[in-house]
């Protein structure tokens, strides 16, 4: 997920929020003059694609857009349009071209689906025969991001950041005008459908199944109570750095033999800027957070939106916010953590050690937690999304339900 942080405007720290002015006013020309020549060829009619600017792989709401939309619709021409910015000057001409051809497709496609910022959606309007649906790839509204921020946008990203999205898909009710607000999205097009990837967590047999591939691949962790520590990153762009509030070491000298300590750094952050030492596992940062919470026994993070995604299993979570007063000033947090926020809330690594070994699950709060911030997320968030988009598109399916795991497309890296 990319994760929003103190002086960025949040969910844009990969991709065109990179970008200078210059680079910006240059590709938005040049896109907006390749979008009218395509718009000369016909509309795809059965083509969908799936978009991200954030990593290069399928993973999270998109993986699980595509299996249900596979499953139901195995006829369809699917295309995976996988590419992050890069910095240096030769990975952003290869950005590019990826953007070229993300035109060619936004322009040409009769459904796209993004998770994350994208370029050519924004620097002009789509044809009316084509459906842009944004599946942000964070879960609920936990912390302000994109347009939202206590500070909004800057440059260049205030004249077309989330722009043209015919709708956005939000976890439940209360995300609804938080969302309309961070995406420029009218509030009536913000559909309360659930998020994709939280039905994975409402599915005891993948918990299961996912969890004893997780300890095989990890036997270092077996019969041991796991404590996962992932936080979000700091600052944006080249610029951002790791979360500073925990001393691993002094944590794992807390915690009896018993307690496995393992990291999982943020996928958008550079793993060699957060510190090993006193972890028993480093997971890779590329990796889904989900994988490991079907392991996960106890959660310590921060300002994670994955904290809506943990409450679903109602286990112990431990919530670091040493730097709570200035993360609420900048970027801001749509919840208020003393009064709203589940879980242990703690200040130190002292206090982290022992609200580890506490382990206190609060039910009633975390029901309340889960009903207020994610409402439908009760699982089958993919099969909504299917019904509300496929289907008045593409007409009724031709296959049966949907199978579980990500499908494959047309990677076009």
């Amino acid at each position: 997920m990319a994760e929003p942080a103190p002086g960025a405007a949040a969910g844009t720290a990969a991709g065109p929020a990179a970008m200078t002015g210059l680079e910006y006013r240059l590709a938005s020309v040049s896109l907006r003059l390749l979008g009218r020549l395509f718009d000369r060829l016909p509309i795809a009619r059965r083509r969908v694609v799936l978009a991200t600017a954030r990593v290069p792989r399928l993973d999270g709401n998109l993986a699980h857009v595509d299996a249900a939309l596979r499953a139901r619709y195995p006829e369809l021409d699917y295309v995976h349009l996988l590419e992050p910015y890069g910095y240096g000057l030769f990975r952003k001409v290869a950005y590019m071209g990826r953007l070229v051809r993300g035109m060619y497709h936004l322009r040409r496609a009769r459904l796209f689906v993004v998770d994350n910022a994208y370029l050519p959606i924004h620097v002009a309007p789509h044809r009316r025969e084509t459906t842009v649906v944004q599946v942000w790839h964070a879960t609920g509204a936990l912390k302000r991001f994109g347009a939202d921020t206590t500070r909004g946008l800057d440059e260049p990203e205030r004249t077309f950041l989330h722009r043209n999205y015919d709708y956005v898909v939000v976890s439940g009710e209360a995300a609804r005008e938080p969302y309309s607000r961070a995406l420029r999205t009218p509030v009536e097009r913000v559909l309360a459908l659930g998020t994709p990837r939280t039905d994975s967590l409402h599915d005891r047999a993948w918990l299961e199944s996912t969890r004893t591939a997780f300890l095989d691949a990890h036997p270092a962790l077996a019969g041991r109570r796991i404590v996962l520590y992932a936080p979000t990153f700091r600052g944006r762009g080249r610029g951002r750095w790791a979360a500073e509030g925990l001393d691993a070491v002094r944590l794992r000298s807390l915690l009896p033999p018993a307690y496995a300590l393992v990291l999982k750094t943020h996928p958008n952050l550079d793993p060699a800027l957060s510190p090993r030492a006193g972890f028993d596992v480093v997971l890779d940062h590329t990796s889904e957070i989900e994988q490991a919470f079907a392991a996960t026994d106890v959660f310590v993070t921060d300002y994670s939106s994955s904290i809506l995604d943990w409450a679903i299993l109602r286990r112990p979570l431990v919530v670091l916010v040493p730097d709570l007063e200035e993360y609420e000033r900048d970027p801001g947090l749509y919840l208020d953590y003393r009064t709203e926020m589940i879980g242990a809330q703690v200040r130190d690594t002292d206090e982290v050690a022992a609200a580890v070994l506490a382990g206190v699950v609060d039910e009633r709060a975390y029901d309340a937690f889960v009903e207020r911030n994610l409402g439908r997320s009760r699982g089958g968030a993919s099969e909504r999304f299917v019904e509300r988009f496929a289907r008045p598109l593409f007409g009724p399916p031709r296959s049966g339900p949907p199978q579980r795991g990500p499908g494959r497309g047309r990677d076009e890296c």
